[in-house]
């Protein structure tokens, strides 16, 4: 009886419904507005660009239901392209499966060195950071390296200018997710463990695997937008994931997902995924200087997580004068 209160109130919380219809409402104005938006070639490239991202938001996201971070989420996307670049000449399921590992492992690294060590997760993930893009610099020093066509022409496979491989893969990675989150026992003690960790623990829900698959599959979603990334530039790069730690974060809490953990979910992340993808993709259409490209995405977090923030302080002083009543 306990559990299920607890799971009732982590899982569910209030619904986002009101932000959803906001982000869809500025992506339908975005849509009809800006020129050169809607043609063809250009909507084909946002959806080549959304896929790596929402691979990397999806992760991201899980991570932050825990109440947990992972900064380490560039470093390893760099770091499956130089492992790909180098090791798919030889063997393409070689070298995507020693990517997919190494995001496993970085994973794992994470989960443990929070739940063992009980080091505060933005300090762990962003040492992992440092390490991790430090072997992808050791591995592959400069973009470069051999990545099979076979792998390219899969990935970027289009019917006339419909990415249709990118589409799939969009629609797999938003499937897998809504599944384990909302279908699966460990999406709904992923809620509860981030809605109230000591709870949880004494709920009966082992919270340490918890937090440490959390961390893996985010490492694995990572690997995978890494894989996405070297069909697309077919080659390895050291420092291609620098932009997707940022990004991640936005567009999952730009999706509704709280800090605090134990709110949000796969619907709000592929919105907050297609709203900065376009919104980068019209900085670019309007010639914005990139410079400025940067302070208005640093904006844009601040004001998403400043709102968030101080949603979570009025509940929390109407919570304690309901109980002072």
């Amino acid at each position: 009886m306990q559990m299920d209160k607890l799971l009732k109130r982590s899982g569910g919380g209030r619904s986002q419904l009101g932000l959803y219809i906001g982000i869809t409402f500025v992506i339908i104005i975005i849509f009809f507005l800006v020129p050169g938006f809607r043609g063809a070639e250009n909507i084909s490239n946002l959806i080549l660009r959304a896929v790596p991202l929402l691979a990397v938001a999806i992760g991201q996201t899980m991570v932050l239901l825990t109440a947990g971070i992972d900064l380490s989420v560039s470093s390893m996307l760099s770091l499956s392209t130089a492992l790909a670049s180098t090791f798919m000449q030889y063997s393409i399921g070689f070298g995507a499966g020693l990517a997919v590992a190494a995001g496993i492992l970085a994973g794992l690294v994470n989960g443990l060195a929070v739940t063992k060590l009980r080091i505060n997760p933005f300090l762990v993930t962003l040492s992992t950071n440092i390490i991790i893009g430090g072997i992808a610099l050791y591995i592959r020093p400069y973009p470069g390296g051999i990545i099979p066509m076979e792998w390219v022409n899969f990935i970027t496979y289009k019917v006339g200018p419909v990415p249709s491989t990118a589409i799939l893969l969009f629609i797999l990675i938003v499937a897998a997710s809504i599944i384990l989150l909302k279908k699966t026992v460990f999406g709904r003690h992923l809620y509860a463990v981030g809605g109230n960790f000591d709870a949880a623990r004494l709920a009966g829900i082992n919270a340490d695997r918890i937090l440490i698959t959390a961390y893996i599959l985010s490492g694995i979603c990572s690997a995978v937008g890494g894989l996405y990334m070297t069909a697309r530039m077919s080659c390895g790069d050291p420092k291609v994931g620098v932009p997707f730690q940022m990004e991640s974060i936005t567009a999952a809490v730009l999706g509704g997902t709280a800090l605090t953990g134990g709110k949000g979910g796969t619907v709000g992340t592929v919105l907050g995924v297609i709203l900065v993808v376009m919104l980068g993709n019209i900085f670019n259409l309007l010639n914005f200087n990139i410079y400025w490209q940067q302070v208005i995405r640093g904006i844009i977090l601040l004001l998403v997580v400043g709102y968030s923030e101080y949603n979570l302080v009025v509940k929390e002083e109407l919570k304690l004068k309901k109980m002072i009543r």
